[in-house]
């Protein structure tokens, strides 16, 4: 290649990537996070996974995909008409379309060159069908290497057949049949547009008959996933290189076919994202949780780019090209001058631009004030209904005074987050604590005096806590099936269509019907809420034998309730203490919902005092609690509570629930000490139920080159990982004789996630009856 021909290469590279950059970081984001995050690879194995409805989702992934290349290449027409609308033109539309044809089919345009957009329309698809096949073949990644090296020279010799105009017969033959009939333009593009419509349909069709006839086969499922996205990406880059090279011969059809194709894609998304918003919000038509996270992002961002095409990037193409030549495009303009488009029009569009920029990085449109539920006068909880730690404990033990000369165990639990991973865990394990004797007469669930958690384990504490509530019998066969029902499902795709477009839409309803009906809820929904929902639903039917509204007044009444005793105004001892670790953005703070008074032995600042004190006559639900815990960055939103700020995953602060429990511990063995009660022994024993292995000798850091990104995983990991290890460490360290303190560790390698596989819940299952052995 001369010097000149790899200058004009990298070119008209530069002008592509200068023109495009926008959607070209858009449309790769999901694809290279999945590429690169081990979660990505985790959600692609699920589509395989036998005997579950996920194989539909393999033609919503074709379809999703197509749209993203659609939303990339496809000439906005329907952005002519709002722009004629807008700035009161005349114009002709069909010509300022074949203006826009040489920016998106990479002819020169204003003396400069570029790539057909059709080439990063498709790279998103490429670099997905590459993570999918490493993903199912991790053993071996020359599969996915030679899958690659297939595709891209199948495209060069497609590329290579229309210099030949040796075009697709498919294709070719519809447009024949099209253009030779005698109806308006209008009409035959119509008509063109819905065949190839009803052909993608059928394809996507026999995907899914394909998908359920191999849904009991890893294997052939696995080859379906590869195959149908391998045909699926040649068929859309074949019909893109068609509709470059042969439907522009007449212009007229071709401003059609656009349109329509056009039109349909944007309708199609709307009508998809109503969809979800629906399943997200009623569960209907089916739980949002069906829809794979990567259909569920990939349609929110291929409408992103829909509407940033139609709204921004064609009004500034369109401006530019009528204002170069405006006689040329108004058709009453009789020879005369014409004034060039208002001035201030593309400056406008960049300020709305930058506008809506602005909100979807500064402000979520949702105000994300925490879930408050408004409570009767006379049954509304109080904070100063709370005792003091040692006064509850004195308390406690009395109820559980053991003969004179025996030791009372008390047993103060801790929780590592980890999401769905370290909620099935800590279930499991405590249920496997359960099923021990402490002594001939007494369980361990008897003596369990505090629980405080962080993240995901504070979920599973939550439904743990929900069975010693509801007095649902523990059954050792029963715990992988309900473990199953509850967290083996996709809690992903409700966060992600909540981040991106759900949120936004929830607070702008919010604030709409809130000025017009004066009649605004108590907090505007959010994914926050929606994550609640599905999480009690999820114990619900992992628990038929106990009624729906019971099941409710657990986990959505005030977090007090379920120690409220039948006297009025005081706490009852019958559940143990679950102390909820989150922690405050502004501050940095370690916040922790209490059900006693935590100011009288912890330096974490006091949530549920703080709640009450600003709404005297709301409850805080007890499953919104356990969400301010796990509110992980981005899967989660951090809501507001008045008096402390917002409030986000309790792992920022300290990830293994240690901190708070140590406090217990340190105040109650001074207080014991201080009694000097001879009558029984008093013995603690701390249990820190991690699913990670926090003794494992750490591997030698290798070097890495100073950069921001370097800096800025430093500055995440030292929470989760520093200040977690120090924790952990420092409890071990503290807790003396008669006392103890050790560790119950997961020692299998299982994914990191909110959407676990029952495999790994399988995996986890057989490494805790490994621990009896």
């Amino acid at each position: 290649m001369s010097t000149n021909r790899r200058y004009n290469f990298l070119l008209k590279l530069y002008s592509t990537v200068k023109l495009n950059i926008f959607y070209i970081l858009l449309s790769l984001l999901v694809p290279v996070i999945l590429w690169k995050v081990q979660v990505g690879r985790d959600i692609v194995v699920s589509l395989v996974e036998k005997g579950t409805p996920n194989y539909l989702n393999i033609p919503l992934l074709i379809a999703s995909f197509s749209l993203l290349a659609l939303s990339n290449w496809v000439i906005p027409v329907l952005a002519i008409d709002i722009w004629k609308f807008v700035l009161r033109r005349n114009a002709k539309s069909q010509l300022l379309y074949g203006g826009l044809i040489g920016l998106y089919n990479g002819d020169h345009v204003a003396g400069k060159g570029q790539f057909p957009i059709r080439y990063f329309a498709s790279l998103p698809w490429v670099i997905f069908l590459y993570v999918a096949v490493y993903s199912l073949f991790p053993n071996r990644p020359i599969i996915a290497i030679i899958t690659i090296i297939t595709l891209v020279a199948l495209v060069i010799l497609l590329d290579w057949a229309y210099r030949g105009k040796r075009v697709p017969a498919i294709f070719q033959g519809l447009w024949d049949n099209v253009a030779e009939t005698k109806t308006g333009n209008r009409t035959k593009a119509l008509r063109y547009v819905i065949v190839m419509g009803m052909v993608f349909l059928l394809f996507l069709v026999a995907i899914g008959v394909l998908g359920a006839w191999l849904r009991d086969s890893t294997d052939g499922l696995s080859v379906l996933v590869i195959g149908a996205n391998f045909v699926g990406i040649l068929a859309n880059y074949a019909y893109m290189k068609f509709a470059e090279n042969v439907d522009v011969r007449v212009v007229s059809i071709s401003y059609f076919v656009s349109k329509y194709t056009h039109v349909l894609s944007l309708s199609f998304m709307i009508i998809v994202a109503i969809l979800l918003q629906t399943s997200n919000g009623r569960a209907w038509p089916v739980e949002i949780g069906f829809f794979s996270p990567i259909f569920v992002l990939i349609i929110a961002i291929s409408l992103y780019l829909f509407l940033a095409d139609v709204l921004v990037t064609a009004q500034l193409n369109i401006t530019r090209i009528y204002n170069g030549d405006p006689a040329k495009y108004d058709p009453v303009s009789d020879g005369h001058p014409v004034k060039a488009a208002w001035i201030w029009y593309r400056p406008l569009i960049r300020f709305i631009a930058l506008g809506f920029v602005f909100l979807f990085f500064f402000n979520s449109i949702n105000s994300h004030r925490i879930r408050k539920d408004a409570v009767q006068s006379d049954k509304t909880n109080t904070a100063t209904m709370r005792p003091t730690l040692t006064a509850y404990f004195d308390k406690w033990a009395e109820s559980r005074k053991p003969e004179r000369g025996d030791t009372l165990n008390v047993y103060l639990v801790s929780g590592q987050g980890g999401g769905s991973r370290a909620a099935v865990w800590f279930f499991m394990a405590m249920n496997y604590l359960d099923s021990l004797e402490s002594t001939p007469s007494t369980r361990f669930s008897d003596r369990v005096f505090s629980i405080s958690t962080v993240s995901g384990s504070t979920s599973g504490a939550a439904m743990y806590l929900a069975d010693r509530y509801l007095k649902v019998t523990p059954q050792a066969d029963a715990v992988v099936p309900r473990m199953k029902t509850i967290y083996a499902k996709n809690y992903l795709s409700s966060s992600f269509w909540g981040a991106l477009i759900g949120d936004g839409f929830e607070g702008f309803r919010h604030e709409v019907f809130g000025r017009l009906l004066d009649s605004r809820p108590a907090f505007p929904k959010d994914r926050n809420f929606y994550f609640q929902q599905e999480e009690v639903k999820g114990y619900t039917d992992a628990t038929p034998m106990r009624e729906a509204n019971e099941i409710d007044a657990f986990f959505k009444g005030d977090y007090l309730e379920p120690y409220v005793a039948e006297e009025l105004g005081t706490i009852g001892t019958g559940m143990p203490l679950f102390f909820i670790n989150s922690a405050v953005v502004e501050t940095g703070e370690r916040g922790v919902f209490a059900p006693v008074d935590l100011p009288s032995f912890s330096l974490g600042t006091d949530l549920y005092g703080l709640f009450k004190r600003h709404n005297t006559t709301y409850g805080i639900p007890l499953i919104t609690c356990v969400n301010q815990s796990q509110a992980f960055p981005v899967i989660n939103a951090y809501n507001y509570l008045d008096g402390a700020g917002r409030l986000i995953d309790g792992g920022i602060y300290e990830n293994s629930g240690t901190a708070t429990t140590l406090e217990i511990y340190e105040t109650l063995r001074r207080h014991v000490e201080a009694k000097q009660d001879t009558s029984y022994a008093v013995r603690f024993i701390c249990i820190n139920i991690v699913n990670t292995n926090m003794d494992a000798a750490k591997d030698a850091i290798r070097y890495r080159p100073a950069s921001v990104l370097n800096t800025l995983t430093a500055a995440f990991q030292s929470p989760f990982g520093g200040h977690e290890q120090f924790s952990y460490r420092n409890i071990l360290r503290r807790v003396l004789a008669p006392d103890t303190a050790y560790s119950f560790p997961l020692n299998r390698p299982v994914p990191l996630t909110r959407m676990l596989q029952p495999a790994a819940i399988d995996t986890m299952y057989v490494a805790l009856r490994s621990m009896g052995h």
